[in-house]
């Protein structure tokens, strides 16, 4: 039963690991999450979990990495461990690894929320209404309007999925946009004030451990993954996701780093923005360096402006750089 358990689990966490493999009943092969393996040959692939007697344990042929299942499994998912853990603990079958007994009071069932929320669909209001004025306005394409939400009192609906959220304003409409998981479970979401708000975004994820990471659910991970700060701007793009954040290296969690191409905001002047470009230049991330000729700040901005989602996605993949080029052009960029 244990290994049993530990496969289930294993299948579990594959998706986080990339080029995975069976080679045969009980020995799985995929490149190893613990060094990286090969930063230069992104074929290489030595990170292997295999079966001894009734229980699994990995091990890197790279970095020589060797331990027990439920070790490896704490590295690469520590909410996930602790429901193995309950498993293991509930069959009484830990095996010689000596597992520490879970905590009832962690180990809790994950909820999981249906896709449609129970808010007015964007695609449904009619089309004098502010919230779908606004969205219109932004040109946010009409095939993008079913996946985009309002919210009458954006308070009170936070409220009625019993979620905690400080400085939330009574009777504050806001736009909601949703953010799913890989299995298209909701897992956070997105109030764009529709007037004039101190706040324009509030982020809320559904449980501490969520990612904020929008667009998961619709993109095609062999391909580029362009990453922006704004989950509008995304809607612009092919296969693209947002960080809500400025943190956009946090996608290479969910996304192979050599397809992940970072497309930063147009603020030359800004001293933090160069702080996270020049590191995300030095971790060899592919980036985006605006050409001098455009102005505007972001995506969304070059939209209003009267530039194509296909001729911003033709500018993006022309002033795609990495390494050395992408230093020369980042310093040509960058304004003090």
């Amino acid at each position: 039963m244990s290994v049993f358990i530990d496969r289930t689990f294993l299948l579990r966490v594959s998706p986080k690991l990339q080029k995975f493999t069976t080679k045969k009943p009980d020995l799985y092969n995929f490149r190893c999450p613990l060094c990286g393996d090969s930063t230069k040959n992104k074929t290489k692939a030595r990170g292997y979990v295999y079966r001894k007697k009734n229980d699994y344990f990995y091990r890197c042929h790279n970095c020589g990495a060797s331990t027990s299942f439920y070790n490896f499994l704490e590295k690469v998912d520590s909410s996930l461990v602790k429901e193995y853990a309950l498993e293991r603990y509930k069959n009484g079958e830990d095996g010689n690894q000596n597992y520490p007994k879970p905590d009832f009071e962690e180990v809790k069932e994950k909820p999981v929320f249906k896709k449609k929320l129970d808010l007015p669909c964007i695609a449904d209001l009619p089309d004098e209404h502010y919230a779908k004025v606004y969205v219109n306005n932004r040109k946010i394409p009409e095939s993008k309007h079913s996946n985009l939400y309002y919210a009458e009192d954006f308070k009170k609906f936070v409220e009625s999925l019993n979620i905690e959220k400080d400085g939330l304003k009574d009777e504050d409409p806001r736009l909601v946009i949703p953010f799913y998981d890989e299995e298209k479970n909701l897992v956070a979401f997105q109030g764009r004030a529709l007037g004039e708000s101190k706040l324009r975004y509030i982020t809320v994820k559904l449980t501490d451990e969520n990612h904020k990471i929008f667009g998961l659910d619709n993109i095609n991970k062999e391909e580029y993954v362009y990453v922006v700060e704004g989950p509008i701007d995304s809607l612009f793009l092919e296969n693209a996701v947002a960080t809500a954040d400025s943190s956009l290296t946090a996608a290479a969690k969910h996304i192979d780093k050599s397809k992940v191409v970072l497309v930063y905001d147009n603020e030359p002047r800004n001293k933090e923005l160069h702080k996270q470009m020049d590191k995300a230049i030095e971790e060899h991330y592919n980036v985006v360096i605006w050409p001098e000729m455009i102005e505007e700040k972001d995506v969304n901005d070059m939209i209003l402006a009267g530039f194509s989602p296909e001729e911003i996605q033709d500018i993006i993949s022309k002033n795609t750089f990495v390494n050395l080029r992408a230093k020369m052009e980042f310093v040509n960029w960058k304004k003090t």
